[in-house]
């Protein structure tokens, strides 16, 4: 196979960028031979070139005003946005071409910060395809390309780096050829090549260190991923000052901030090919985020950090709080939190796994290696193991799919791990990972070999001889390229990693040089190749590892967005392709967090507030455009309702209705304003009784329940539907263009059977500890049923048959303590309450959260309200609200959060909504309402612990009322008009 390049319309407009950035510019020849053209810094038309390509020269992209900055430097500095995956390789390359072409500019110096990179950039310069597709653009042009390397240390003469040589001794007289020197910053940076001037050799008659020979050319600089390069690091002030040169071109998807102001570096940025147009585009693949879903609530999250066998210690760290704690044999998980009971460290060291020879073993069986996590749940297979499995499933999947198209298209898989040990040992005998991986890779193939079977179809039959071809050595369907990989001499894995990092032709191919099967498509690395290199037929990255804080979502899905190659070579532009991205689910808003870069990608682009305004004026009762004009007015939007980034903050605080679906990635919690609603104390004086009644401190009382009782409701527990299979499920969600907005769809893609099976004693353990019942009543109970019913379903004895049952168990006795329990006064005096201090005084001012999260400064307060303000939690709450200052009422006021606190038979306390002192109909007497107000339709909307948070308020505002306070209390659900209610109890 060989890959066909061919010009996409985004790279033209590239190319007329750069024609237009040099057109007309004074550019002079130079006598000495070995120099490129002098460019006039002082011509006034290189200002004026930019200029015009701020402002949209020829139908190109404006450069936002925010990003029209230039610094005022002795050499010209031009800046290239390109998102990742769009070609920048071949656009600076082709751009090389063409300033050879129209300026004669021959001395070109390609600076990369890594040596992925330049391994990357090499194959492509060097690319047969590369060098056939630009002869063809430009007849009797080539690029002769240098590649400096470090240098191997010998005894005897010293000699002169051979590709600085190469670079300083091409000539303009050489009209048909340009000189390229590719350089990593490391090389750059190495005094011991390049500032030495001891070398046995003299360049050009009169240089013998290379800096002053490369100065001597007067190169133009091209630097890849200038975030690499901030113009306060090192490797750029040795370029200024080593090298001199009279333009940089930088080329990059990510740029580095301005180190004492706000705002990206950009130095004449003339072209901007954002994310937002790359996805919309469709110029890179789509981004699928997969996440194992077996997060569970309160689930803690371990990971074995470290161990050691003398003595035999390890160390945990608690994922949620950071917190590592040491343990020995014996101890207890519980030390982490009650989801780990009964889980002990049984063994540190040697395992009886062949996949992992030294680990941790714990006392559940479940063996792990340095790196693995374990969790609070019912799962014994490893995240990790899961994360593998979902992968493989993933990458059949897809590989299925490419190798059932007219032109097959080769599908590769990119992981990036912990631990280089864990892929390769020092020996280089294949780590636990890596056992583990090919053990399940090869069950898989097996599984879709044996789905094949004997179709006559012969893609299919090919397919499956694919797959037989990669069981047979499945150590060559996947290899592995890591930092230290460069030193190696290990001749296995330099073929390795030059099918990696060189030949990337090879790597896609089907087949080998041979006509046997190529089945490398599963690549593993320590976030080596986290920039710079791609491939574009990785259709998979599986993130095994976290990346750390410092770099972007697009980066990291940037190794696999470049669109696909088929057998053939041709890449395929017209056709929706996916990057499937899977993570674990402490990232499980990563999808948001990318899509809120792609979004946000432009200083001063938009979100709109007009599909947010239906909901924003429905919750606080005016028209939307009302609304709008606030927000118009505030400078939160413009006159097209675009939101205005950097206003984006305020207007989360000021309206927090507009968080939902704006910006998903968001964190709002901390951004309210704390605010204060001041308390009327001439109308709290009306309530005060009712209040002091309310705020008494009840506790709960219990009617005894019979061991024969529960024996019973057990024993209806065992006949009911609890009997089902542990699953995790495997969520996906895609990023989708649609109507020039980049959205997101979810589905499950698969899901997993679990086994989670619990011993006997262990289960008699755990329904006790659930639940109450004593071991011997669930013994005796699961006796009677096995006699009278057959024998028992296996199910039941798993953590999820334990969860289910128990479920169904306090279901049964929420109801059964409903019946029995009663409220019952403490001989308690406390008058400091939410609303009084401890002398029991009105309190002048209370924190609005304690109120409600909206305020609406925009209506006038009801007379007989006792705070100063509208507060409130939802629209029905604010209906409430603002028509219950009738004559019936006396007074009213809402409750503060928590300050009632009605205790409940299931745990916690409930606080209702609203309180009134209310005017009989006749006026002769003063009655008290407690209202707990409900914005949804009918019972049916409320949930199971909702129903009982009410029927026990009945029950505890029923016991006041028996005591002698005459209360009456509500629930008011979303079509119960406040008013009615009012007068209905007045009448009565």
């Amino acid at each position: 196979m060989s890959i066909e390049l061919s010009i996409l319309p985004h790279q033209n407009d590239f190319l007329k960028a750069v024609r237009k950035a040099f057109e007309d510019i004074r550019v002079m020849s130079n006598e000495d031979i070995h120099q490129n053209s002098i460019i006039d810094l002082d011509d006034n038309k290189i200002k004026e070139n930019i200029n015009d390509l701020w402002n949209g020269y020829q139908g190109l992209q404006k450069i936002p005003m925010a990003w029209r900055t230039r610094d005022d430097d002795d050499y010209l500095g031009i800046d290239i946005r390109m998102e990742t995956g769009t070609g920048k390789t071949y656009c600076y390359t082709r751009m090389m071409y063409e300033l050879n072409e129209m300026y004669g500019f021959n001395k070109f110096i390609l600076l990369v910060p890594s040596t992925s990179i330049k391994e990357g950039s090499k194959s492509f310069l060097k690319a047969d395809y590369s060098n056939r597709h630009f002869s063809d653009l430009y007849p009797n042009k080539s690029l002769k390309l240098s590649i400096l390397e470090p240098q191997k240390k010998t005894k005897g003469r010293k000699m002169f780096p051979d590709a600085i040589s190469e670079f300083a001794r091409g000539t303009s007289l050489e009209k048909n050829r340009f000189s390229v020197l590719l350089m990593t910053s490391g090389m750059l940076l190495s005094n011991a090549t390049m500032a030495k001037d001891d070398y046995d050799q003299t360049i050009l008659g009169n240089f013998s260190q290379p800096y002053e020979t490369l100065r001597a050319t007067r190169p133009i600089v091209i630097i890849d991923e200038p975030h690499r390069f901030k113009k306060e690091n090192q490797a750029y002030q040795r370029i200024l000052k080593e090298l001199h040169p009279q333009c940089i071109i930088r080329f990059g998807a990510t740029f580095p901030d301005k180190k004492s102001s706000k705002g990206k570096d950009y130095n004449n940025l003339i072209f901007n090919l954002g994310p937002n147009q790359a996805f919309n585009q469709n110029l890179v693949k789509g981004v699928e985020t997969f996440m194992i879903d077996a997060e569970r609530k309160n689930e803690t999250k371990l990971k074995l950090m470290d161990f050691k066998r003398s003595p035999k210690l390890c160390t945990f760290r608690d994922e949620m709080t950071k917190k590592p704690i040491e343990l020995s044999r014996g101890d207890n998980l519980s030390k982490f939190g009650e989801e780990f009971s009964g889980i002990t460290i049984e063994e540190i060291g040697p395992t009886s796994d062949d996949a992992i020879k030294s680990g941790v073993t714990l006392s559940n069986g479940q063996i792990l290696a340095k790196g693995d996590v374990v969790y609070g749940g019912i799962y014994t297979e490893t995240y990790q193991e899961l994360m593998l499995k979902q992968s493989i499933v993933n990458h059949l999947e897809t590989e299925k799919k490419n190798f059932l198209r007219g032109n097959k298209i080769k599908t590769l898989s990119l992981y990036f791990i912990d631990s280089v040990r864990s892929y390769r040992e020092k020996d280089d005998r294949p780590g636990h990972l890596r056992i583990k991986f090919e053990s399940m890779l090869s069950d898989a193939f097996k599984k879709e070999i044996r789905s094949i079977g004997n179709t006559k179809d012969q893609r299919l039959q090919e397919y499956k001889s694919y797959l037989e071809s990669s069981l047979v050595e499945i150590s060559k369907t996947n290899g592995g390229y890591f930092s230290d990989d460069d030193s190696t001499s290990d001749k296995d894995i330099q073929k390795e990693v030059d099918k990696i990092l060189r030949n990337k032709e090879a790597l896609l191919n089907f087949h080998d040089e041979t006509g046997r099967w190529n089945t490398m498509r599963f690549i593993f690395s320590k976030w080596t190749l986290k920039e710079g290199w791609d491939n574009p037929n990785v259709f998979q990255i599986v993130k095994l590892r976290s990346s750390g804080s410092e770099i972007s979502k697009l980066q990291e899905v940037g190794r696999g967005l470049r669109l696909p190659v088929d057998e053939k070579g041709r890449r395929i532009a017209d056709e929706q392709f996916y990057l499937r991205y899977l993570i674990d689910y402490s990232e499980k808003d990563f999808a948001s967090k990318l899509l809120g870069e792609i979004q946000a990608d432009t200083p001063g682009q938009s979100m709109n507030i007009k599909k947010y305004l239906t909901e924003i004026a429905k919750i606080r009762n005016k028209s939307e455009n009302e609304i709008f004009g606030e927000l118009l007015m505030k400078q939160y939007i413009d006159y097209d309702g675009n939101i205005q980034l950097e206003k984006i903050d305020d207007l989360y605080v000021d309206y927090p209705e507009a968080v939902t679906g704006l910006k998903p990635n968001k964190v709002i919690d901390g951004n309210k304003k704390k605010n204060f609603v001041k308390v009327r104390q001439d109308k709290f004086d009306d309530i005060s009784d009712l209040w002091k009644n309310i705020n008494r401190k009840y506790y709960l009382k219990f009617e005894n329940i019979s061991d024969e009782e529960l024996s019973d409701a057990f024993y209806n527990v065992l006949k009911s539907d609890i009997y089902i299979d542990t699953t995790i499920d495997v969520k996906t969600r895609r990023t989708v263009s649609k109507d020039g907005e980049i959205v997101l769809r979810e589905r499950v893609a698969n899901y997993y059977l679990v086994d989670d099976k619990v011993a006997y004693r262990d289960f008699l353990k755990e329904i006790n500890r659930q639940t109450g019942i004593s071991a011997k009543i669930v013994h005796k109970t699961l006796c009677k049923y096995n006699d009278e019913q057959g024998k028992i379903d296996n199910r039941l004895f798993t953590n999820t048959g334990i969860a289910l049952a128990v479920r169904e168990f306090n279901r049964w006795l929420d109801e059964k303590l409903l019946k029995k329990l009663s409220y019952k006064p403490l001989d308690v005096d406390s008058k400091e309450t939410s609303l009084t201090d401890y002398n029991g005084n009105v309190l002048e001012q209370v924190s609005q959260g304690i109120l409600g999260i909206h305020r609406d400064d925009t209506v006038d307060v009801p007379e007989r309200f006792i705070y100063d303000s509208v507060v409130y939690d939802s629209p029905k709450e604010r209906q409430t609200l603002l028509t219950s200052d009738i004559d019936e009422v006396v007074v009213f006021g809402k409750i503060p959060r928590k300050s009632i606190q009605i205790p409940l038979f299931t745990g916690g306390t409930t606080s209702p909504d609203f309180m009134y002192v209310i005017n009989s109909e006749e006026g002769g007497y003063e009655m008290n309402f407690v209202v707990e107000t409900k914005d949804m339709d009918n019972d049916k909307g409320l949930r199971r612990d909702e129903e009982y948070r009410i029927k026990s308020a009945e029950r505890f505002f029923k016991t006041l009322k028996n005591e002698g306070l005459n209360v009456v209390f509500k629930k008011q659900l979303r079509d119960d008009d406040i008013v009615a209610m009012i007068k209905g109890i007045s009448r009565n």
